[in-house]
């Protein structure tokens, strides 16, 4: 067990999900309060699960994947709902740092990965991506057709 999972904190963290995925159901989403790095505050989305102490708070990466998975932003619709949490790292400034990502793939559902399409009130024109968005893709890792794609490539 990690020593800084025994420390009392209010939010999950990479390393409270001892280095394995970790399936939840939603159970409640609610603001929350964030102190950064020089006492700076952030409101945040946290996700609160269904015999979980902690929440998750909620970066717009993990949001987006969600909405994908469970018709949009509304977090009504979120409750309920199984996803699967993940540890992995990212890059913040110029450092790496832990992360906590959500698999973009409904537990318990066919396995296919789910592609982000969820509505927004200024979604941009046809065909285009934001940065934002192409970040989100490539934290979720490759789709079923990347990787066979990918499969076919190496045989020749």
């Amino acid at each position: 067990m990690d020593v800084r999972s025994m420390y009392d904190k209010e939010y999950l963290y990479a390393y409270d999900l001892q280095s394995r995925d970790v399936t939840v159901v939603i159970e409640r989403v609610k603001v929350g309060k964030l102190i950064g790095e020089g006492g700076k505050s952030n409101k945040k989305p946290v996700v609160y699960f269904k015999g979980k102490e902690k929440g998750l708070a909620l970066n717009i990466t993990n949001a987006r994947i969600i909405a994908s998975m469970y018709g949009g932003f509304e977090v009504e619709s979120w409750i309920g709902k199984a996803i699967t949490l993940y540890p992995t790292t990212t890059t913040f400034g110029s450092k790496t740092v832990d992360c906590i990502r959500i698999r973009p793939v409904i537990p318990g559902g066919n396995g296919r990965a789910v592609r982000s399409s969820t509505p927004t009130s200024s979604a941009p024109s046809a065909g285009s991506v934001s940065d934002e968005d192409e970040a989100a893709r490539k934290a979720a890792g490759p789709t079923d057709e990347e990787i066979a794609a990918q499969g076919d490539s190496n045989d020749e």
